[in-house]
Parts: C-alpha cells; sequence; structure tokens
C-alpha cells in the first residue's frame, strides 16, 4: 500500500484515517510528523510500521464509531518511545517490545507524550474471535514483553514487516495466517483460556475450525473442498453434513466470504487504489469475469458499479 507522510495535524488525521480508522486527534505538536508504510497480508488484514517525531494524543470517540464505523481489532507492537492504549477504563502502558489489542468498534485514546515508532496489525474481527473465545477481555490490557509467548510474537512480526515486501501474494498471506494464529496464542494465555478452538472436540468445534481455516484462505485460488476435508481429518460427506445443518454448504460458504472480502475491499477507501481485477484476485477468484458475475449476483451490480456507488471510480 506505499508510504503516507504527514506534517502537522490535519495531514495526520488523514493518514490515519486512511491507514487504520478516523480518530479525534485532541494534540499534537507543533513540530509534528509521521509516516505509516503498511502491507497487505491478506484480504483487509494489514501490518503497518508507524514512526511519530512529536507527541500526540488520539481518541476514538462514541460518535466516530456510530459515524464512521469499523468493525477490526488493532494490535500494536511497541517498538520505541513512550505511550499508552486506554479501552474499557483499562489503561497499557506500552513497554518496548510488549504489545496491546484494542478494538475499533469501541470507543479508545491513544496517549504519546513522546516520539515513538510501532507495528500495527489490523485484523478482521473474525479473524481473532474464531480462535480466542474472550478476546473481549484483553482489549486495552498491557501485554508485557517478558512473556515468552509475546517474545515469539514480537520477532516474527518485526522480521514479516521487514521481509514482507519482498513476497508473493499467496506466501504473504500464509504467512499473514501465522501471525495471527501467534497473536491468538498469546491472547488465549492472557485470558487464561490454554486449548484453542481446533483442540476442543465436538461438531461445533470442528464446524468453526473448518470456518476458520477457510476464511485464512479466502486469497488461495486453489483452496479446494478436498483440502477442507483433509486438513481435518473427515470425509467430504461428513463435511458437507457439518455445513448442511447450518443451512449452508461448504463451496456456498466459501464463495460467499470471498464476496463479503470482496465487498469490503470495494468500499473501503483504504483499498480504492486497487483494481478490480486486483480485488478479484485477493479474494481467491481465478479471473474477473468469473468475479464479476458472482457478485452482480449477491449485490446487484457489477464490482466497478458498486465502487462508483460508494465514491470510488478505480477500474
Amino acid at each position: 500500500m506505499g508510504i503516507l507522510v504527514a506534517h502537522g495535524v490535519d495531514e495526520w488525521a488523514q493518514v490515519v484515517a486512511e491507514s487504520f480508522v478516523p480518530l479525534s486527534l485532541v494534540t499534537v505538536s507543533g513540530s509534528f510528523t509521521g509516516s505509516v508504510h503498511s502491507s497487505v497480508l491478506g484480504p483487509a488484514l494489514t501490518l503497518s510500521a508507524v514512526s511519530v517525531q512529536g507527541h500526540s494524543v488520539a481518541t476514538r470517540t462514541s460518535r466516530l464509531v456510530r459515524t464512521e464505523p469499523r468493525d477490526d481489532f488493532l494490535f500494536s507492537l511497541h517498538l520505541d518511545g513512550d505511550g499508552a492504549v486506554v479501552q474499557d477504563g483499562h489503561e497499557a502502558v506500552l513497554a518496548r517490545g510488549g504489545g496491546v489489542l484494542y478494538d475499533s468498534a469501541r470507543p479508545y485514546q491513544l496517549l504519546f507524550p513522546t516520539s515513538h515508532r510501532q507495528l500495527v496489525l489490523q485484523i478482521p474481527r473474525h479473524h481473532l474471535c474464531d480462535r480466542v473465545d474472550r478476546v473481549a477481555e484483553v482489549c486495552g490490557r498491557a501485554l508485557p514483553p517478558g512473556g515468552p509467548g509475546v517474545r515469539v510474537l514480537a520477532a516474527y512480526v518485526r522480521e514479516l514487516a521487514e521481509t514482507c515486501e519482498s513476497l508473493t501474494g499467496t506466501p504473504r498471506a500464509e504467512l499473514g495466517v501465522t501471525t495471527v494464529d501467534l497473536l491468538a496464542t498469546v491472547l488465549r494465555a492472557a485470558v487464561g483460556d490454554d486449548i484453542g478452538p481446533r483442540g476442543l472436540q465436538g461438531r461445533s468445534a470442528l464446524f468453526a475450525s473448518m470456518q476458520t481455516y477457510a476464511r485464512d484462505r479466502l486469497s488461495d485460488p486453489r483452496l479446494t473442498l478436498a483440502d477442507l476435508a483433509q486438513v481435518h481429518g473427515v470425509s467430504m460427506r461428513y463435511m458437507n453434513e457439518l455445513f448442511a445443518a447450518e443451512g449452508s454448504s461448504p463451496a456456498a460458504f466459501i464463495r460467499a466470504e470471498r464476496l463479503r472480502a470482496a465487498h469490503r475491499l470495494l468500499t473501503d477507501p483504504r483499498y480504492s487504489a486497487l483494481t478490480v481485477s486486483t480485488v478479484a484476485t485477493r479474494c481467491g477468484f481465478g479471473d474477473r469475469t468469473t468475479f464479476t458475475r458472482a457478485f452482480v449476483r449477491a449485490f446487484g451490480l457489477t464490482p466497478v458499479a458498486f465502487r462508483a456507488a460508494h465514491g470510488h471510480e478505480s477500474e
């Protein structure tokens, strides 16, 4: 997605809105400069390097939550400087090498009294909710750098930020999935849940695991129903029965999730520079024609017309 640079409060507000979510900037130092270098890891999953010179206080107000809704979690890995994140009455004081998770669907405040650097992972809600049952409990709580899980996660995210631009689409998306898996492991430990969704027993847990596996690989056109069944150690017939019990089928679920991801990319201004063909590819459609037909059936408009209706003109 490239690098966005800001000099002063107005430019920084625009950069933050385009890169993450709209915020209200309460105070910014007069000599303030900031930059955000964002890389796409998968559909609507991004990793951004943030570097700021100067102090700032920014708030995701209740009004912004209502008028500019977003449904992502953000995880900040703190690299340098002083800072804190406040959400749900909790204040997470950031230490170098530590992190914090916060929810864009609820108000929060970012307090940075000094210059700072961070790596910020922006994650669609379902990616974490499918993996962590009590994810809301850890929002706004500091994840200290000394824990073994946080140390592994921090090292991985730093290395990924350094190398992901040299990766092609599918390997980059797969490493993005690994990042979310590592973060989920840290969050489950933070809420005292040592059993991941794939370690649970029962039809509902198996069904949830299949959904998660498919969602994480939507960008891969090679994803097959046979793969989905084989990875989970079940027959195609049993897998079809699981989805049928929920009123769907594996193929219909994957197609609907790919269209949902495309809908998000076409309406999010951060992705307005992507062509429709690129959106189709990133959401796992083999070609633009197939994507357009499926999109029209689902939403009643071609992707181009749909994007134009939301104020974007990119082909």
